[in-house]
This record gives C-alpha cells, sequence and structure tokens, in this order.
C-alpha cells in the first residue's frame, strides 16, 4: 500500500488526442482520499518546471496524466528524489505504462487510481544519453530515421499508425551504416539497421525487443539487427518475433547487457531517447542504478492490453 502525503496530477492535454484534457476532475475527487492537485502544462518546458517545484518542496507522487513524451519531459526533476512517479496513461504507445503493469484505454483512470491505493513503490534504474535521463531506450539507426519524419498532424490522427506508414515508406530508401561500438570495454566494428540501449523489455507499443531487460538490474541491454545479406527481407522475421515476444530468440538480432555503451558512426546519425529525437552520434549511454522511485501497479496486467 502507497501511503501518500500529497500528489500532484500533471496534465497535457493534447495527450491522446485530447483525451487527457477532458478528464472530470471533479469525479476524480470523490475517489481520491489524500491531497492532490491538478496542474495543466502547456508545454513540456512548463511541466518541467512544475515538476521540479512539486519535488524540490518534497512532493510525494506525480502523476503523469499523457504518454511517454510527457514523463520524459519531467524526467529530470524525478532523477534522485524521494518524489515517486505514477501513471495515468493517454499517450500513442504508453510503453512505460506497459512495463509497469498499468490498464490502458477505457480504463487507465480506474487503473491509475488502483495503483495510487494499492501499488507498489519501486526503484527504477535510469538511462543517461549525452546527459540526458531516460526511462524506456535510446537508439540510432532505422526507427530514429522513421521518428524524424513522422509529422506531429499524422501522429496526433493515427497515432501509433503513423510510425509504421512512415517505416514502411522509407524502408526502401533507408541506408544502414557501420558502427563503432564499445561495451564492457571491448570494442567492435558492426554494420547496424537498429542500435538499442534498452533499459526496459518493452520498445513501442506492445512489443518487448529486450526481453531480458529489468527495470532495475543496473544495466543497459543492447539490442543491434546486423545489416547482413538481404536485410530488407530479413527484417518482416525480426518484426515478427518482436511482435510476438520471440526476440530472445530471433536468429537476426544481437544482445549484449553493459553498463555504459559508447557509440561512433561513420557516418553521423539521428538519436532518438523514448521516442523523442536526441540529437545524434557519437553518443554515450550510461545506466544510473535505481535512480527513479515508481509506482508499479498492483497486480500487473498482461502487457498487450489493447489501448
Amino acid at each position: 500500500m502507497v501511503e501518500r502525503k500529497e500528489t500532484l496530477f500533471l496534465v497535457n492535454p493534447r495527450a491522446g488526442g485530447g483525451r487527457a484534457g477532458r478528464i472530470d476532475w471533479h469525479r476524480l475527487c470523490a475517489c481520491i482520499e489524500a491531497p492532490f492537485r491538478v496542474v495543466v502544462s502547456s508545454s513540456g518546458e512548463e511541466a518541467l518546471l512544475h515538476a521540479e517545484r512539486f519535488c524540490q518542496s518534497g512532493g510525494d507522487v506525480l502523476v503523469v496524466v499523457g504518454g511517454d513524451g510527457s514523463v520524459h519531459s519531467v524526467l529530470p526533476a524525478l532523477v534522485n528524489t524521494s518524489t515517486a512517479l505514477a501513471l495515468l496513461p493517454m499517450g500513442t504507445s504508453n510503453v512505460l505504462a506497459r512495463e509497469l503493469g498499468y490498464p490502458l484505454g477505457r480504463r487507465a483512470l480506474s487503473g491509475c487510481l488502483q495503483a495510487l491505493r494499492g501499488g507498489v513503490v519501486q526503484q527504477m534504474d535510469v538511462g543517461v544519453v549525452n546527459g540526458r535521463p531516460f526511462t524506456l531506450m535510446a537508439s540510432t539507426g532505422f526507427d530514429a530515421h522513421v521518428l524524424l519524419r513522422v509529422s506531429e498532424p499524422l501522429k496526433r490522427r493515427w497515432g501509433v499508425y503513423a510510425f509504421l506508414w512512415t517505416a514502411w515508406q522509407e524502408l526502401g530508401r533507408y541506408q544502414p551504416t557501420r558502427y563503432r561500438v564499445t561495451a564492457n570495454g571491448q570494442e567492435q566494428e558492426i554494420e547496424a539497421v537498429l542500435l538499442i540501449a534498452a533499459n526496459t523489455a518493452h520498445y513501442g507499443w506492445f512489443t518487448v525487443v529486450a526481453p531480458f531487460a529489468q527495470i532495475d538490474d543496473g544495466e543497459l541491454d543492447l539490442v543491434w539487427f546486423p545489416a547482413e545479406g538481404a536485410w530488407r527481407q530479413r527484417m518482416w522475421r525480426v518484426a515478427w518475433d518482436v511482435l510476438w515476444g520471440r526476440a530472445g530468440q530471433c536468429p537476426y538480432l544481437r544482445h549484449v547487457r553493459a553498463r555504459r555503451v559508447d557509440v561512433k558512426a561513420d557516418v553521423p546519425q539521428p538519436l532518438q531517447c523514448d521516442g523523442e529525437p536526441a540529437g545524434g552520434t557519437p553518443v554515450r549511454v550510461d545506466i544510473l542504478p535505481r535512480a527513479l522511485r515508481v509506482i508499479v501497479a498492483s497486480p500487473p496486467v498482461p502487457s498487450r492490453s489493447a489501448a
């Protein structure tokens, strides 16, 4: 049971096509016994400012009402503080919510309230890419390439399908590059379509790309898809295995665990972090063990709950 002093609901009103801005907070008042406040932020910068003030004042629980991008915006305020993060998932993919067992879709609000009443607090690792914290993953290659080409209007209208459509369009044009990757003090050269430093098992939507990753093991799971042979045809097998939870058995994926990863590319490549653009290579990725307090839904719901 989570005992709360004060809870702050930090709302991204644009999340979920505007669903987050239409929550009946008066109805919510009747369901929460502990003191709470609701703040609607107009931008990621404003949300971070509110989060910093709340955490610095010793606030107990910060509930992010939005998606993974909303969490990413306020993460710098939460790292290494006593404030716990909870979720009311209203985003496009809600990857962290899936990892922590929160219900989605129509059950999102009731699931959040249940987590606040009966969830457990867990210490979660936080990744750091070039000084920027993340909860999920940092990656370079095809996914970061696609991310930069998905327009906001398309994302708002079609959600996760906007990324799938853009990936289909870009698949024939994308050219992999060669990377020099240092992990566990050992350097190797690889030509890769995709290179992911994962902190969580879930990657996007309900897919699992790093099935052996744990949120509190103090390590990153480095996963890459080598650009060997007919890699465009092999990508369909990779996508199938990732979709059905068999990434660990996929013959075309490679896995290494490390506490620090350094990546350089022959041709500078874009970088994405928790689904947000994050500059480009070269890049250093580190892990901060157990640096974030999170409220894990109890009991967890199946990871493939539909949004």
